[in-house]
């Protein structure tokens, strides 16, 4: 059986209600002690779960009912993210969410940065091109269809450092850009104005279909490069 809670470029169920109004749904069957062993992964993967299916809602058509549903009322963290998502909370009826919903990108940029720390320090590595380098090496090549978690817990750990390594060298943030690929955060570097869009959540992707040909160190060193050329 597919693990529900994992599919991140993907709903999990799409249906129409009792007054005809569409509702795409994500379903994340853990229990709220399973979803705090991996909080920073949880916080990230719902946030994405939530954010993307908007950007493939029918156009001229009224705006679906966002759901996510759990079987179990989840962490206070979890529910900031649905919420900062736009996403409805169901568990049996849906659960209000009373205080004001977070910011989206703020949740990323805190749940990316501490993915980072968390992979970094459980492999007994700090936040530097050569260990970005030595995780790239390590990983095998997975897929989605093998081992889904697997796979997206990659992609997201790999660009969390990443990201870390070009906030350590150049500053910048993770943000939802209009220009992203499969996932909706791109690393923004420089100017708010005119920022350098980098996309190691994509680069991740391609790493693991690829190998090193397709390196996240190699997209930070040329990212940090033009940003100091400017």
């Amino acid at each position: 059986m597919r693990p529900v809670f994992s599919s991140l470029d993907r709903v999990d169920i799409i249906y129409t209600d009792l007054e005809g109004r569409s509702h795409w749904l994500q379903s994340d069957h853990r229990s709220p002690e399973a979803i705090e062993a991996e909080a920073e992964l949880s916080l990230l993967f719902a946030l994405i779960r939530v954010l993307n299916p908007p950007r493939d809602f029918p156009e001229d058509e009224p705006e679906p009912v966002l759901e996510y549903r759990c079987q179990h009322l989840p962490p206070a963290f979890l529910r900031a993210a649905i919420a900062g998502g736009g996403a409805q909370l169901v568990v049996d009826d849906v659960v209000p969410y009373d205080d004001e919903p977070p910011d989206p990108e703020v949740l990323a940029d805190l749940g990316f940065a501490a993915l980072a720390a968390r992979v970094l320090a459980e492999q007994g590595l700090v936040c530097d091109l050569a260990s970005l380098q030595q995780l790239e090496r390590q990983q095998p090549q997975i897929t989605r269809e093998d081992d889904e978690i697997g796979y997206w817990r990659a992609v997201l750990s790999l660009a969390a450092v990443a990201g870390e390594l070009l906030r350590a060298e150049a500053g910048g943030r993770w943000a939802l850009h209009p220009s992203t690929g499969t996932l909706p955060f791109n690393y923004l570097l420089g100017p708010e104005s005119s920022p350098i869009v980098v996309n190691p959540l994509g680069k991740a992707i391609k790493l693991l279909e690829n190998g090193l040909e397709d390196s996240l160190s190699d997209l930070v060193t040329v990212a940090t490069r033009l940003l100091h050329a400017q």
